[in-house]
């Protein structure tokens, strides 16, 4: 079969502007650095998809996940189907409503499941398989945008599953793959060996931090194949962001907290929002993950009077609009913080979950250091930061902030050039590794 442009599998749909973001700027940077190329795109996977699961792979996870590709491929590998479509940053579509099903309703919609199964039994959306399996197969480079999906929570692990099943395919049709814009937060051991299984064999295995390398380094992923880069929602620092929005004052501290995970640690909420309070200027609540972080937020706005939420999730861009009229973005998003960043707004980070954010802020040498939910007396220690953020008269952080954004899109920019050279460069069947590892930080 002959190998026919650049295949990329992201999120085309999407409740979260992080992932928004992701992909429209993973679009327009493919298609400003493969010159000739085609590139097509998938919405992660086929909802047939979702009837594969870790447990259902059997003792030896590893021989029941070839045994699927090796059936996945006989199934659909001939079978007449439509084309992925052609990457364009407008195939990126945003759900705007800011929230989603919780609690029993979530529970029994994802018992009753009905779409999934009728997609099992191929009675709806029968050709999503076969455009899938037979891009993957057909692609001379298959790029896998995690988006946040390898995360050790017991929902993330079928996902992967799935998502690595793709990329196996067109790895046992001699194609080049990459993974990248990730962290490795890998909990499960049998999801470790098939990480390590599919990673060993890509070309390029892109990872956001160093502490990822290391995990990777561990699950023996030979080191030729790491490249360690920034976030690629950085790049949205190279194109202007939506205008100012006209009901957010100047001077206003925002706050983008991840609801999921905001009680994981000491619950000094109460205290950090009285504290912010004090400080005399508004108080504005939105993240990029509205559709998770919404309850929380409006719990938040009824510590101090005269909070706002918004009640809804804004685009990536006009999210930039929202924050740049504020002082200090409190912060427990990664693509929140990025984003504000960009358009030179401090960041006062907090740990959510084991080292993302962290190890993030670690890389850029950020000034302010990360504060952990799970370390008592966190919330003194935010409002000590915001208050050296407010007395910013200089804008040295502002400043500080500018040089760190540009240090960053030079290392995006450094890191993803082997990527683009196995898109345009003439392989075989046994394609080789990217050279010595690549670090940010070297």
């Amino acid at each position: 079969m002959e190998a026919d442009g650049v295949l990329v599998i992201t999120r085309l749909s999407t409740q979260n502007a992080g992932n928004e973001a992701l992909s429209k700027e993973l679009i327009h940077f493919l298609l400003s650095n493969v010159g000739e190329q085609e590139v097509r795109a998938l919405d992660r996977y086929p909802r047939m998809f979702e009837q594969f699961t870790l447990d259902g792979l059997g003792g030896d996870p590893v021989a029941g996940f070839e045994a699927l590709a090796d059936r996945l491929m006989a199934r659909y590998g001939d079978v007449e189907a439509p084309d992925a479509p052609l990457a364009r940053e407008a195939l990126v579509k945003l759900d705007t409503r800011g929230h989603e099903l919780a609690g029993p309703l979530r529970a029994l919609k994802r018992r009753i499941a009905w779409r999934r199964r009728l997609a099992a039994l191929g009675l709806i959306e029968k050709a999503q398989p076969a455009t899938a399996v037979r891009a993957c197969m057909r692609a001379r480079l298959v790029i896998w945008n995690p988006a946040g999906e390898i995360r050790p929570t017991p929902t993330s692990v079928d996902h992967v599953v799935r998502l690595l099943l793709l990329l196996r395919i067109a790895q046992r049709q001699g194609r080049r793959t990459a993974v990248i814009n990730h962290s490795l937060e890998v909990g499960d051991a049998r999801l470790r060996k098939l990480v390590a299984h599919v990673y060993s064999r890509a070309d390029y295995v892109g990872l956001r931090d160093a502490k990822s390398i290391a995990t990777a380094r561990e699950l023996g992923v030979p080191a030729g194949k790491l490249v360690e880069s920034p976030d690629l929602v950085f790049l949205a620092a190279k194109r202007p962001g939506a205008g100012d929005a006209a009901d957010v004052r100047p001077g206003t501290i925002a706050l983008a907290i991840n609801g999921l995970e905001a009680m994981v640690g000491s619950n000094e909420w109460e205290r950090l929002i009285k504290g912010l309070a004090a400080f005399g200027q508004p108080l504005l609540l939105v993240s990029n993950a509205m559709n998770h972080d919404l309850d929380f937020a409006r719990f938040l706005a009824t510590m101090a009077p005269g909070v706002q939420v918004v009640e809804r999730q804004p685009g990536y861009q006009e999210l930039r609009g929202l924050y740049r009229p504020c002082s200090v973005l409190v912060s427990s998003r990664l693509h929140a913080s990025v984003l504000a960043l960009s358009e030179g707004v401090p960041v006062v980070s907090i740990e959510p979950s084991v080292f993302k954010l962290t190890a993030i802020f670690q890389q850029m040498e950020y000034p302010i250091p990360t504060e952990r939910l799970q370390v008592s007396g966190w919330a003194s220690r935010v409002l000590a930061h915001v208050e050296t953020c407010l007395s910013d008269q200089r804008e040295d952080l502002r400043a500080r902030g500018a040089v760190i954004m540009e240090r960053q899109l030079g290392r995006v920019e450094a890191a993803y050039a082997p990527l683009f050279a196995l898109a345009t460069s003439e392989f075989g069947s046994d394609a080789g590794g990217i050279g010595p590892m690549r670090t940010v930080n070297a």
